[in-house]
């Protein structure tokens, strides 16, 4: 039965024939199921933007949250103002530059943006806002989509099909468009395929971007140059970590030069960041335990497992693969952080579909942070809360089945190392 429409469809392929052609191109189909993708995500956050200044949409009902429309109104990027200039530094800098971006793009299209614009204004603005930044996030989608496609499974001989689970996976239709995390992943992925290619100081530079669009890709860079220096050398390794130190701060100097205190005090409150929604420091509390400055100590912990893992790979003279590392740093830096924003599943999905893309792998990381991505905005929503008589345990097993599919996750990469 299920070669019944073979003879309808030209017959089996032969044993000697070509595969050759659109059919056979994996690019082309990745890209075109990412913009299918992203057009439904966009139209699922349609009924979440808010339109009159009066009338608040309760997006945690409709589950479909984001940061786009909340931090325009808030920043005063209506009126004018400026991420890069206000009295704390709420955004990294290249995210900064990018809602900008978006902003002039608005404007251009005839956003009303002003110092004496109206909240009415403001909240037309936003709309404006949202629209032109989903345009620049579904870029970086497809750019995340193509550097999948040149460094997943059978890369070397021709783009990898993996692209194509990426361009259609469940994890980016549910959290793809809550922030701009999707820019600091486009830049990582082009950083790691820079560096496969052996244009290692074009690379360090990329990642060095990255990094100073988002904290996580410090995380990458960390676990690149250890990568790096267990299979290149360490003279290889520190070309990488010059060149993304030198770009991170270039990126930053003007900040620095006009004021370093506020950008020291963004980076130290990302490192000692109170317990947050999501994380297993969060669970503990709600189960009663003692905890404080978690961020701190989630930190401290996450710095010495990364010692000891370092140690380890040199004294056993294991070299294991940039991606099965960089998933490793990834995934402690997720299970030991002090929250777990949904949109780190993006994060996730990139890691694990280079390190471990095998079915039971990815289904049981889709699964798990997809439930969880539910269960939070009915949490935050006060349909799983004690307060309102709802089946809160339903939020409290959401985080700790997606902890232990981390877990499990970085105990098979672990186990992979050679």
């Amino acid at each position: 039965m299920t070669d019944a429409l073979i003879p309808r469809l030209g017959g089996p392929m032969g044993r000697h024939a070509l595969r050759v052609g659109p059919w056979f191109i994996p690019l082309p189909w990745a890209v075109l199921v990412a913009a299918g993708l992203f057009s439904v995500l966009f139209l699922r956050h349609v009924p979440c933007l808010q339109t009159d200044a009066d009338d608040v949409v309760n997006s945690y009902i409709r589950a479909c949250y984001s940061d786009l429309q909340p931090i325009f109104l808030g920043e005063g990027l209506g009126l004018g103002g400026s991420p890069l200039t206000s009295a704390q530094m709420t955004l990294p800098p290249l995210i900064a530059v990018l809602v900008l971006a978006c902003r002039a793009v608005a404007v251009a299209l005839g956003a009303p943006v002003g110092v004496g614009a109206t909240m009415q204004e403001q909240v037309d603005a936003s709309v404006v806002f949202f629209a032109v930044t989903t345009v620049a996030l579904f870029a970086c989608f497809l750019v995340v989509v193509l550097c999948v496609g040149r460094l997943g499974r059978g890369h070397t001989r021709a783009p990898s099909w993996d692209a194509l689970l990426v361009a259609g996976s469940p994890i980016v239709l549910a959290v793809g468009l809550i922030d701009w995390t999707l820019m600091p992943l486009a830049l990582t992925a082009v950083g790691l395929v820079l560096l496969f290619r052996g244009a290692v100081v074009p690379g360090a530079i990329v990642l060095g971007l990255a990094a100073s669009a988002g904290t996580m890709p410090i995380a990458v860079v960390l676990a690149v140059v250890v990568a790096v220096g267990l299979r290149r050398g360490w003279r290889t390794a520190t070309t990488v970590s010059v060149g993304a130190a030198a770009s991170f701060l270039l990126v930053h100097a003007p900040l620095l030069v006009s004021d370093a205190g506020r950008v020291f005090a963004f980076y130290h409150g990302e490192v000692n960041k109170e317990t947050g929604y999501g994380s297993l420091w969060y669970l503990l509390e709600l189960m009663g335990a003692p905890l404080r400055a978690t961020g701190s100590f989630g930190f401290a912990v996450l710095m010495l497992f990364l010692g000891v893992l370092i140690a380890w790979l040199y004294v056993t003279g294991r070299r294991p693969r940039v991606a099965s590392l960089v998933a490793v740093v990834v995934l402690a830096t997720t299970l030991l952080g002090p929250a777990f924003p949904p949109q780190t599943a993006l994060w996730l999905l990139f890691v694990v579909m280079l390190a471990l893309p095998h079915r039971t792998e990815l289904v049981a990381l889709t699964a798990t942070q997809v439930a969880y991505y539910l269960a939070i905005w009915g949490w935050l929503g006060g349909g799983l809360t004690l307060a309102q008589s709802g089946p809160y345990l339903l939020y409290w097993l959401a985080i700790a089945f997606r902890w232990g599919v981390e877990c499990w996750l970085l105990v098979r990469i672990l186990r992979s190392f050679r």
